[in-house]
């Protein structure tokens, strides 16, 4: 195997532990923060954080193996992928939070061969999402607050399959991005380990249908289903 397709096919795993690592140390601090008093109530407080976990696929997936030609392609989606998530959310009140939210997921590997030529790469999918995040229980002191999440956003989707000895891209599918604008659904629990270090665990389902073949299907419907750690900051509104 050539060293190019070796080095793009670590690249994930590379990326895979190094957000780990992130996670452990940010849980790892965390728990030692645990320890201090609450002195701001959680219901009073801003987040801000980032999400780590899985994308369970609920739409299509491609076949395997497809020739069209002298091109024969080797497709790995596999039932879930894993997804990155960066948030923030402002509080508006004790039970609701708006919360912006920028996440990445690798859909899965491509190979190309084409003629004497091969190409590899990934499909990559950017949400955008606006949500509202309500708390039943969120005027109460309770430590453990469930809530419920709805809104919306763009996903953005890009695949990038280069040449394995250079830097061109394959063009032998229609196209090469698409963008749907969808809307979410979900829920979770968050978890104050200290006035100013929490836990977020969150689900969600994420309708996605691009109105263009991406990678020979266009329904990319999906449950994800991740663990936070957060920051939380005192709100300038009055509780």
């Amino acid at each position: 195997m050539n060293s190019s397709s070796d080095t793009n096919a670590r690249r994930p795993q590379t990326a895979v532990t190094a957000m780990c690592m992130l996670c452990s140390l940010a849980i790892a601090f965390a728990a030692t923060a645990s320890a201090e008093p609450q002195v701001r109530p959680f219901k009073a407080q801003h987040q801000a954080g980032i999400r780590l976990g899985g994308w369970a696929n609920l739409g299509d997936t491609p076949k395997t193996s497809q020739t069209n030609g002298s091109t024969s392609y080797e497709i790995d989606f596999k039932g879930g992928a894993f997804l990155f998530e960066g948030f923030a959310g402002i509080r508006f009140s004790s039970a609701l939070i708006g919360e912006l939210s920028l996440g990445i997921m690798n859909r899965g590997d491509v190979n190309i061969v084409d003629g004497t030529d091969q190409y590899f790469g990934n499909l990559l999918v950017y949400p955008l999402l606006l949500k509202a995040k309500v708390y039943p229980f969120g005027k109460t002191g309770s430590r453990l607050q469930p809530y419920l999440t709805a809104g919306g956003g763009i996903y953005y989707a890009k695949y990038d399959i280069q040449y394995y000895k250079s830097d061109i891209l394959f063009s032998g599918f229609n196209t090469q991005s698409a963008t749907s604008v969808e809307y979410t659904l979900g829920g979770g629990v968050d978890l104050p380990l200290a006035s100013m270090i929490g836990l977020d665990f969150n689900v969600a389902y994420m309708p996605l249908k691009f109105s263009k073949d991406m990678i020979t299907i266009r329904n990319y419907d999906g449950l994800a289903i991740t663990l936070g750690v957060k920051y939380l900051f005192t709100s300038l509104r009055k509780s």
